[in-house]
């Protein structure tokens, strides 16, 4: 599958711009490491890693564009995902963005910066692990009031929307770039 993921984007140019900071510190971190000893593929990881960026760290340090024009009157609670916060270092980008919202509230829930529970086999592995972690991150979300939950990784995104349906709790999930395309009610 990375063999076939290298082949497709080294046809390509310019950035890849992904909807997740899981699958760019992908691409960016692990698809080199895997492809090291790889004489084809280690060069094409290599140099397709220069080259992915996470969707909020595009706009901001690529682009230059903090203000998209968005708006959304409400408060707005910000998930920091694991691999976009921990594996790629990117935190204020998204924060840029929403703090230029017309009319939105950004909220700070406490522990903002835990983990969700998700991490994708890990939820599937140790499951009363994941849940009990998605308990209080969800207990720390509700608690802002906020009526949009956001952030940058679809994976955690889904996690937390399901553990959200299942206490039938209203709050609406939404991708930042949903959010900054005005999506929001």
């Amino acid at each position: 599958m990375a063999r076939h993921t290298l082949d497709l984007l080294d046809g390509s140019e310019g950035a890849v711009v992904l909807p997740s900071g899981s699958c760019a510190d992908m691409l960016v971190h692990h698809y080199p490491r895997l492809m090291a000893d790889d004489p084809v593929y280690g060069p094409k990881a290599t140099a397709l890693s220069k080259r992915v960026y996470e969707f909020s760290q595009y706009v901001v340090d690529v682009l230059g564009v903090k203000d998209v024009g968005a708006r959304h009157d409400g408060r707005v609670v910000y998930h920091p995902s694991c691999h976009l916060l921990r594996g790629l270092g990117v935190d204020s980008q998204a924060r840029n963005l929403l703090a230029n919202v017309e009319g939105v509230e950004v909220v700070e829930p406490e522990e903002a910066k835990t983990c969700c529970g998700f991490g994708g086999l890990f939820a599937v592995k140790m499951g009363d692990i994941s849940s009990a972690m998605l308990q209080r991150k969800l207990d720390n979300l509700l608690a802002t009031e906020a009526d949009v939950l956001t952030g940058c990784d679809m994976s955690c995104l889904l996690h937390m929307s399901g553990g959200l349906r299942r206490r039938d709790k209203a709050l609406r999930v939404m991708h930042l770039a949903e959010l900054l395309r005005g999506d929001a009610p």
